[in-house]
């Protein structure tokens, strides 16, 4: 999927709705690793978008206690999360709770992972329509509304899914199978997977980055 693919008119609703002349910041709202350690593909994605944008990009790490500067311009929040968990539910809107408090003029997106065009954009890139060897694993989930948006997103993908903990039985019976984990950058799922020859984080795969890159670049 090409930039032209994903960038004609993916936020036309957001423009026609905006009345700002000069371009949003983004606040990208990511998990982290303890102590509020980022990944440096997460990094060096927010340099290249910002300088694509112009405009001030930020990452909004929930495991660190750092305190953004807070931007002059109005600022889209958006959850760089793949399922609709607690952090969806309860965090990010007390984040942008917090920011409006602060003055702020916050407008929040809707979670990466119910974005369409973003699953498009992956299976594009993955060409999952032809390959049908990958299975989804995930982090084990407690039954509710994040395990039904990935019964969904599996059904949707057409792949079957399974939780980290049950994969090493799983691929005992289906060998043939590779895991798409999950994932936007490394952690400790994605590092044990790695010698399952799987898919790599989601955003180490270059098509998907760029894809990614474009898709936040046209934002207004």
């Amino acid at each position: 999927m090409t930039s032209a693919d994903v960038g004609i008119h993916p936020w036309r609703l957001l423009r026609n709705a905006s009345s700002v002349d000069t371009p949003f910041a983004l606040r990208l709202v990511v998990h982290g690793r303890s102590g509020g350690v980022v990944p440096t593909g997460l990094t060096t994605l927010v340099e290249e978008l910002q300088a694509r944008r112009q405009a001030s990009v930020q990452l909004e790490v929930l495991t660190s206690e750092v305190t953004l500067e807070q931007p002059t311009q109005p600022l889209l929040l958006i959850p760089l999360l793949l399922w609709p968990g607690t952090h969806v539910r309860e965090d990010v809107p007390m984040i942008r709770q917090r920011l409006r408090a602060e003055g702020a003029d916050v407008t929040m997106l809707p979670f990466l992972g119910s974005w369409s065009v973003w699953w498009d954009l992956v299976a594009s890139a993955l060409d999952l329509r032809s390959d049908r060897s990958m299975v989804l694993v995930h982090h084990p989930l407690r039954a509710g509304v994040a395990d039904c948006f990935l019964r969904t997103l599996s059904q949707r993908l057409g792949l079957p899914m399974v939780p980290f903990d049950a994969w090493a039985a799983y691929q005992s019976r289906e060998p043939h199978r590779r895991p798409l984990p999950l994932a936007l950058a490394p952690n400790r799922m994605t590092e044990a997977l790695r010698d399952a020859e799987g898919v790599p984080p989601l955003l180490d795969h270059p098509l998907i980055r760029q894809g990614f890159i474009d898709l936040l670049a046209a934002l207004p």
